[in-house]
Formats: C-alpha cells, sequence, structure tokens
C-alpha cells in the first residue's frame, strides 16, 4: 500500500508542476489606451523603464470586502498601447494589526547589480503611526521578497501619519540613492529627502521641496526626472483642485520653480501623474478615475483607468502633452474638420480624431449622450467638462476645466476609447469619464 501511494505522487506531483508551469507561462493581455484589470481599477501608478519595457505597477483597487487592501499588481508594455497584465505581484497583509494591511504607492528601482528594489508604503489607521516605509527586493520584477528589517518610520520632524509615497532613484553627482517622501511639516505639505548608500539604511536630509501652491495641501506622489538638461519634479495635491502640478531646476540642488502659470498638463480628471523616461522621451503615467454610482452625473473618486501622457519640453522647460507616439501608430486615426457640425458615429475601437483649426469667435461642443459636453473656447483659451442638458450650458458651471495657449492655428487630438475622452489642444490635456461614451459617439456642434 505504501509503494503504492508513493507511485501515485510520482505520477502525480509532475502533472501539477507542469500545470503550475502553464498557468505560469500564460500571460493576460490587454489591448488599450486606458487599460485596467476586468475586475479591478487602476490606482498610483508607479512606472519604470527597465531598458527594454515599462512596468507600471500600480495599486490594485479590488473594491472587495476584506480586511486590508490595494495589492501592487503589474502591468508591462513597449508602446502603451499593448499590455502584458502580470496580475498581483506584491501582497497586502489581510490582518487588522499588520501595517501592510494596505499598500500605499512607492516605487520601482534598480541597484548596479540589477536587482529591482520596491519601496512603499505601509498603511494601517488603526495603527500609531498609521504609515511606515517599505522594502521589498526581486530578482525579475514578478517576484518579491519583502524586507521587513529595512521597515523606518518618520523623524520627529515629519507628521507620523503622513509619510508615503517613496520615490527612489540614483543620483549620479552625489552617488547615492535618493528617496523623496511625502509628508508634512511645520503645518504644511513638504517633500522629504533622505539618502543611502544601500538601499537599506536611510538619512534624513531635510525637507526637499515645500508647499507653495497657497495652501497646505499634501504633495502626493512625488517623482524627479533628469530630461534634456533640465530636472522636472511632479506631484499631486491632496485637498486642493487634485491636479498634478510640475516644477522646474536646471540643478537638482536648486531651486524648483512654476515655469507656466498652468503649472499641469491636464485637468481633475487625471490624478497621481509619475514621470518616468526612456532616455529619449517623458512620459507623464497617471489614472483617470471612476465617477460614484458608475454614473456621469456623479462625482471624481478613486482610482480607474491608467492613462499616460507623452510629454514635450521647450527651452523654457514648459511640457505639453500628447498622445504617446508609439501608441498612435497602433490605433485608427481618422482627419476631422471641427469647424463643421457633425456626429462621429460610436466605434468600439479605440479612436484618435485629428484636426487642425484656425480659431473664430465661435465655441466647438463635442456632446457625447444628452448631458455631456466638452466645450473649447477660443476666445477664453479655455475647454471645460459640462454634465447638464446642451440648452442649459450658458448657465451651468464646468465640472473640471483648463486654460490652454493661444495661438492662429491649433492642432487637436481628440480620443475616444469606450467611457474616456481625452482632447488635447494648446499644449494641455483634458481628461474626462463619460459613461454614456460605452455607447455613444460625439456630436460636434458649434456655437456662439
Amino acid at each position: 500500500m505504501k509503494n503504492k501511494k508513493y507511485l501515485l505522487l510520482l505520477l502525480i506531483v509532475p502533472l501539477l508542476l507542469g500545470g503550475m508551469q502553464l498557468m505560469k507561462s500564460e500571460k493576460s493581455t490587454i489591448t488599450a489606451l486606458y487599460p485596467r484589470s476586468p475586475e479591478s481599477f487602476v490606482g498610483d501608478p508607479m512606472p519604470y523603464y527597465n531598458g527594454k519595457d515599462f512596468l507600471i505597477y500600480y495599486l490594485e483597487d479590488q473594491r472587495l470586502d476584506t480586511i486590508g487592501f490595494h495589492p501592487f499588481s503589474l502591468l508591462r508594455t513597449r508602446n502603451f498601447y499593448q499590455y502584458v497584465d502580470e496580475g498581483e505581484v506584491l501582497p497586502y497583509v489581510n490582518e487588522e494589526d499588520s501595517i501592510e494591511r494596505a499598500l500605499g504607492t512607492g516605487s520601482i528601482t534598480q541597484d548596479k547589480q540589477g536587482t529591482y528594489h520596491a519601496f512603499y508604503t505601509g498603511h494601517n489607521g488603526s495603527l500609531t503611526p498609521k504609515e511606515q516605509i517599505m522594502h521589498a527586493t526581486s530578482r525579475d520584477g514578478i517576484k518579491w521578497e519583502k524586507n521587513e528589517h529595512d521597515t523606518f518610520k518618520a523623524g520627529p520632524n515629519y507628521a507620523a501619519d503622513d509619510f508615503r509615497d517613496p520615490f527612489v532613484f540614483w543620483e549620479e553627482e552625489s552617488q547615492e540613492y535618493w528617496m523623496l517622501i511625502t509628508t508634512r511639516a511645520n503645518d504644511t505639505g513638504v517633500i522629504a529627502r533622505y539618502t543611502s548608500t544601500d538601499l537599506s539604511n536611510w538619512q534624513d536630509e531635510g525637507i526637499f521641496f515645500s508647499n507653495d501652491l497657497g495652501d497646505d495641501s499634501n504633495l502626493e506622489c512625488p517623482s524627479l526626472i533628469h530630461y534634456q538638461g533640465k530636472w522636472y519634479l511632479a506631484f499631486s495635491d491632496q485637498f486642493g483642485e487634485r491636479l498634478v502640478h510640475y516644477r522646474v531646476a536646471d540643478e537638482i540642488t536648486g531651486e524648483f520653480k512654476r515655469v507656466d502659470e498652468s503649472d499641469y498638463v491636464d485637468g481633475a480628471g487625471f490624478y497621481a501623474g509619475r514621470l518616468e523616461t526612456d532616455g529619449e522621451n517623458l512620459y507623464l503615467v497617471g489614472w483617470i478615475p471612476t465617477k460614484d454610482n458608475h454614473e456621469d452625473r456623479g462625482n471624481y473618486n478613486w482610482a480607474g483607468n491608467l492613462a499616460v501622457h507623452q510629454l514635450r519640453s521647450n527651452e523654457a522647460g514648459i511640457l505639453s502633452p500628447t498622445l504617446p507616439i508609439a501608441a498612435t501608430k497602433k490605433i485608427t486615426q481618422e482627419t476631422i474638420a471641427l469647424e463643421q457640425e457633425q456626429t462621429l458615429a460610436f466605434k468600439e475601437e479605440s479612436m484618435l480624431y485629428q484636426s487642425t483649426y484656425s480659431p473664430t469667435n465661435k465655441r466647438i461642443v463635442l456632446s457625447v449622450g444628452d448631458q455631456n459636453h466638452v466645450v473649447l473656447d477660443f476666445n477664453q483659451q479655455t475647454m471645460a467638462y459640462y454634465y447638464d442638458h446642451f440648452d442649459n450650458l450658458e448657465n451651468s458651471e464646468s465640472k473640471t476645466a483648463i486654460q490652454f495657449e493661444e495661438s492662429d492655428a491649433y492642432s487637436v487630438q481628440i480620443v475616444k476609447e469606450k467611457d474616456v475622452l481625452v482632447v488635447y489642444i494648446g499644449g494641455k490635456a483634458l481628461s474626462n469619464r463619460i459613461y454614456a461614451g460605452a455607447k455613444e459617439g460625439i456630436a460636434i456642434r458649434i456655437i456662439d
């Protein structure tokens, strides 16, 4: 009997291992400009370019009735349209008293030996402090080992319960790793700087950047990238307009300043944008939120679909967004005449509508269904999203809006994919969640 059991095990184990290997080798793919896994939503992306692929880690918002929440999951791409969904790669701890009851965002980097390092936030609202900085390592960026002995809390100079969103990179001039952390000091939001030579022991170097927005908002999801001779610092204001702002400096130790009166490239329909570069191109990787009750009348809430802007810079350091060029080559493009009233029929596929437009005193309205309207106002150089009936637009208040640059001739991009509508014009973007767009096309109207 004993020999028969051993024989049975010898037969079963290879089959199980073979099945595990089969599951491992089968990759789920997502083809979309604004991807998400079918049963969850994308929050606070952590993009990292490893020399071959863009690895976009994110907080997976599963919206489940569990004790813990927000594991790290991973989307991998080379063109921002065709993604490999690696699924969950770093779990939370589903226990009431664990600091990793929820994972908060962080960043990924590699050391000189090629080992991947994830720095992230452990969050538990029932503990004191609520937040700590955590560390995990991996050989392939998919299988991770948590290094609990590297965990650290805020020092006495910072708010212990607001200490999160670590962004780590190798700083060439100082020959150290830098970590930027969202925290608070002197009753306002700040970005603290820590340094390390071994990615395990970190030294507090003080405040790197203080809130200059005119309020006391936390500066969430910071990122710092060197691109075309300048340093770019990006962060999202938690309490104010909930926009992704950026600052520019010629030197990393210099003063980071606002170079554009509108210090953001998109409106409130795009949040938690992190900067990343492949050495030639600069990208801003964030998310377009869902709305309360998944209704167009609802307010934006937390997490949604991944969204990526490619950024261009001028000599002053001003950034302008566009749809990633690599993605435009993969989708259907159509040239339209914005000066003509028309209806762009609903299509299941991702669509890029392009137009060159010489402005007049007229306003152009992009209507999706009866109550969703994006208005392009060339007198005021604004584009804004309204939820109201078309006849009430004059008396309606916009849900989101952004100012764009004045020009004699505009290059306009209108991107539509299911319930996401993004408009690029005059060096700005306006991202929108419009649920009616899942079944409706776009009606182009012209008003005085």
